[in-house]
């Protein structure tokens, strides 16, 4: 495998995968590297149910892009590892991948693109949400696992009645995460309606401070009240409490401006996104930028694949807070600039 028709990519997530598999079926090398265990990202991680807005079986779009890496002769797969260090200049660096085991390989490739993903919001940070302290008390993520095994159970192993989500969670809040995460809002009402095509008998509640379902993902909103029956309070959640039974919520309605209380079985809290070690450990070896809250920085803001060091590109969240399909499309994109490095590489090579 020479460096003239290789790529190295960190993160096998969705923007990761696609891009390997483009690279692959263009023709070129590709060595992917992903420091968990398991291929697919977050989606695969937290076992998410579907994909708004559409609500397509998560399968449907992981499955074929994971199977693709692993079956590809021209796809190097290495997982429970990382890329430790690198060097060269664009069409010929060496970069050496590390395994969580101790082993250690070098490969030439001459382009390199990022990928490395996001993490949920750890709830726990922000003491309102008695996160990690009261049952029944869940995170999105959390609950696309319930979705997709199709058991809605309380800690007690009884079926909630009335659920309650709160919106931007770790998110459009300067005490923890103060950027948007784009999804949740639509993510969140994705699961609601999930959740009364599963238990139609349920009440669910929506406690947000805006709805923001951009695009095509409005829909979601309307239907969830015209068609699901699902209730929206405009508020502000000021802390929860376990009663022994029933999940207190306490907080202020902005609409009517006057303080609300209600009784819970369920409360799901949409968690944001926020960027992961694996994305500042691959700052620190690749030299990239940081902005101001940790994710990758590109040169120019609205052209994300351009990382700024020569050779280099960016793709998905580790950029920005995104949706799978943006994620695809950005993987897309840095297979597409990666390979114009190869090419223009290999002509350099030819003898005249």
């Amino acid at each position: 495998m020479s460096s003239e028709d290789s790529v190295l990519i960190v993160g096998g997530g969705p923007a990761g995968l696609r891009a390997a598999v483009d690279l692959a079926e263009m023709g070129f090398n590709v060595v992917l590297v992903e420091r968990r265990a398991e291929l697919g990202g977050a989606p695969i991680r937290w076992k998410y149910h579907t994909l708004a807005p559409d609500m397509r079986p998560t399968e449907e779009v992981m499955s074929p892009l994971i199977d693709a890496c692993k079956s590809n002769q021209r796809i190097k797969v290495y997982t429970s590892s990382v890329a430790s260090s690198f060097s060269g200049s664009p069409g010929e660096f060496s970069v050496e991948v590390k395994g969580a085991d101790g082993s250690s390989s070098t490969h030439r490739v001459g382009a390199i693109i990022v990928a490395t993903g996001f993490e949920h919001f750890d709830a726990r940070v922000d003491p309102r949400y008695a996160y990690g302290r009261a049952p029944d008390v869940i995170g999105i993520n959390e609950l696309e696992g319930m979705l997709r095994s199709g058991k809605i159970v309380r800690h007690d192993g009884s079926t909630p009645r009335r659920i309650g989500f709160v919106f931007c969670v770790g998110s459009r809040d300067r005490s923890t995460n103060p950027w948007c995460c784009t999804v949740c809002c639509g993510v969140s009402i994705k699961q609601a309606i999930e959740l009364r095509r599963l238990l139609p008998d349920s009440q669910i509640y929506m406690i947000y401070m805006d709805i923001r379902t951009w695009g095509l993902w409005e829909k979601l909103y309307w239907d969830s009240m015209e068609k699901y029956g699902i209730n929206y309070i405009r508020g502000r959640v000021g802390e929860v409490y376990y009663t022994g039974e029933k999940l207190l919520v306490k907080g202020e309605d902005t609409l009517v401006r006057g303080p609300i209380e209600v009784l819970f079985d369920m409360l799901v809290l949409a968690v944001g996104m926020e960027p992961g070690e694996g994305t500042r450990q691959a700052a620190r070896v690749f030299g990239l930028n940081l902005n101001e809250y940790g994710f990758l920085k590109p040169r120019q803001p609205n052209i994300h694949f351009d990382s700024g060091v020569g050779g280099v590109f960016l793709a998905g969240a580790c950029v920005a807070p995104m949706s799978i399909e943006e994620a695809l499309e950005e993987g897309s994109a840095a297979a597409m600039q990666a390979a114009k490095v190869l090419i223009r590489s290999s002509k350099q090579r030819v003898p005249i």
